[in-house]
Order: structure tokens, then sequence, then C-alpha cells
């Protein structure tokens, strides 16, 4: 009996669970860096707004990333956004593709 032929044939048929899993590590871990970054930017980002810097000046120094506010009475939400392309098959079914991710932080004039 040949046992080489059949570790073959077994690792054949596990190759693609492993890939899938690989891929899925690599998305997840896209998507918490993705926000991570998002989360430490906010804070300088509210920082030079307070300060008087404009949105369209802090967009330029953060290229890549969708800032925009909205004005409430005594609020305004300052919501910050970027995209995170996903590459496991399938998954664009369940999250979309790229799949965005938004952190809101809210500054109180009163």
């Amino acid at each position: 009996m040949n046992k080489r032929g059949q570790a073959l044939i077994e690792f054949v048929l596990i190759l693609p669970v492993f890939i899938f899993i690989v891929f899925v590590i690599y998305d997840f871990g896209m998507i918490f860096s993705t926000q991570n970054m998002l989360e430490s930017n906010s804070t300088d980002i509210i920082l030079l707004y307070k300060n008087g810097t404009t949105i369209e000046e802090i967009k330029n120094m953060y290229d890549g990333i969708d800032i925009s506010t909205v004005r409430d009475n005594d609020y305004e939400k300052i919501i910050i956004s970027d995209d995170v392309k996903l590459i496991t098959p399938g998954f664009n079914l369940l999250f979309g593709n790229p799949y965005k991710i938004e952190v809101m932080r809210y500054i109180n004039y009163e």
C-alpha cells in the first residue's frame, strides 16, 4: 500500500480550507488595523478641528481618509471613514466589497 499517495490526496483536500482560513485571518487583520488607525487619527483630527483648521485642510493632511461633519444644535459630529478591500472569496456577499469602516466623534459646543 502506497502511503505517499494517500498523504497527497489528504493534503489536496485540506489545502483549500487552509488557504481560506489564511485569507479570513488577513481580512479581519486589515479590518482591525484600519479601525485602529482611524481611532488613532480621530484624536488628532478632533484637536485640529477644534483649533480652527478647516475640514478641507484636514482632508489634505490625511489623504485617503474620508472626513465629514454634521452640525446639530449643540453638537458637531465628525465622521471619519475608510474602505478595506476584502480578498476572501464570498465575504463580499456578507460584508460588501469594499468594506466601509466609520468612526464617529461628537464635539460639544456648550
